[in-house]
């Protein structure tokens, strides 16, 4: 008996040693912690912030850089004046981007960025060395303030013979986009140029939006694969009820009316997302009682329009015959579209106008080279064929 309570007393020492140890380091740590957490007080001294860049467009500015090594967050300062000004902080060592979106186009912005290490004991941070100094200033003539937004009808065969504004020769139609290639034009996607219109997107210059109205099947048998075969873009809008059905295989000496189905859309923008299908309203390209259905209908009557037209994922809207009312463009606008165009006189689409009265220039399919190459230069200071 006394041998085992001799072993259980050894036992219990060896016990209360390697507790005594375990309170040992932890009394260790602590005291470590509490010189390098209270006593320092600061976080770890980061890196130098590299690769500073500022990109300027007409919407905003854009801070962005590496990131730094043992970095807690960011500091943002302008250095306009002689004497750098906080703006922002941003947590997180992987959140390298700023953004700015109020200043003025025509003064110069200049920015640093430093790294700060957060200690997370003390809340005190310590801040490693600022950035080299960035400008940035937007330069309007660099970039497209205003935008020819092109509208045309139906494409017909190269040899057909017509009488029509509101028709176009898909040779007549090659021929323009030839030029405008070969001129170095840009021709945008519908959401490049609302990208465009909120300022989120810069574009050369010399661009251009084509649109077709009606959604005939011409513009899908004839003018689609002259833009995917020239890597152009364009729109065509089309009217919902003409869209339920399949579109008919392309006859050239058939005189009827085919419209684009849903059928091909859906393929198309598969196949060649830079050729869009949008809305010409789903049956507002009938006069009721005389009058166009824009002017005529109620909020209830269009907002009923324009959810027939949901199913087909359209976001943008081309007013028939350009016709729009308030109402039009505030059940428009309630239905979620993100653009409407309208017609008017002569006049490039700008980021000033109303976003639910897109202005377009109406092109005649008998318009000659000479004058279209005035229009999409801007060389033309009025055109309006008055197409109704």
């Amino acid at each position: 008996m006394s041998q085992e309570r001799s072993i259980r007393r050894q036992k219990r020492k060896h016990h209360r040693r390697i507790a005594g140890l375990i309170i040992g380091i932890i009394a260790c740590a602590l005291l470590i912690l509490l010189v390098f957490g209270v006593i320092l007080g600061k976080g770890l001294e980061p890196d130098r912030v590299e690769g500073l860049n500022a990109d300027a467009t007409y919407a905003e500015i854009t801070l962005s850089w590496e990131p730094a090594a043992k970095a807690s967050g960011y500091y943002i300062y302008a250095t306009d004046q002689k004497t750098p000004q906080k703006i922002a902080e941003i947590s997180g060592k992987d959140n390298c981007s700023y953004t700015i979106d109020e200043y003025t186009f025509d003064r110069e912005y200049r920015f640093q960025v430093s790294a700060f290490g957060y200690n997370r004991l003390t809340h005190r941070s310590n801040e490693g060395e600022s950035s080299e100094v960035v400008s940035a200033i937007y330069e309007p003539d660099q970039h497209a303030q205003k935008i020819p937004v092109l509208a045309y009808h139906k494409v017909v065969p190269a040899d057909e013979q017509f009488n029509s504004s509101l028709l176009v020769s898909e040779s007549v139609l090659e021929e323009q986009l030839t030029w405008l290639k070969d001129n170095g034009y840009t021709t945008l996607t519908m959401d490049e140029f609302y990208q465009w219109y909120q300022g989120k997107l810069e574009v050369p210059v010399k661009s251009c939006v084509y649109t077709f109205d009606d959604g005939f099947y011409g513009v899908y048998h004839l003018a689609l694969p002259i833009f995917k075969r020239m890597d152009m873009a364009g729109t065509a809008f089309c009217i919902g009820k003409n869209t339920e059905g399949a579109t008919a295989a392309f006859d050239p000496q058939e005189e009827k009316d085919h419209y684009i189905g849903y059928d091909v859309i859906e393929k198309s923008r598969e196949e060649y997302p830079r050729f869009s299908f949008e809305s010409h309203t789903y049956d507002m390209h009938n006069r009721v009682n005389g009058k166009k259905p824009a002017l005529a209908f109620t909020y209830d009557q269009i907002m009923a329009d324009c959810e027939a037209n949901a199913k087909f994922g359209f976001r943008y809207l081309a007013y028939p015959w350009g016709a729009y009312s308030d109402t039009m463009q505030q059940a428009v606008k309630d239905s979620g579209y993100r653009l409407a165009f309208g017609y008017g006189p002569y006049k490039y689409a700008t980021r000033e106008d109303d976003p639910y009265a897109v202005s377009r220039i109406k092109i005649s399919g008998k318009l000659d080279m000479d004058s279209f190459i005035r229009i999409v230069s801007g060389e033309d200071e009025a055109y309006d064929i008055g197409v109704d």
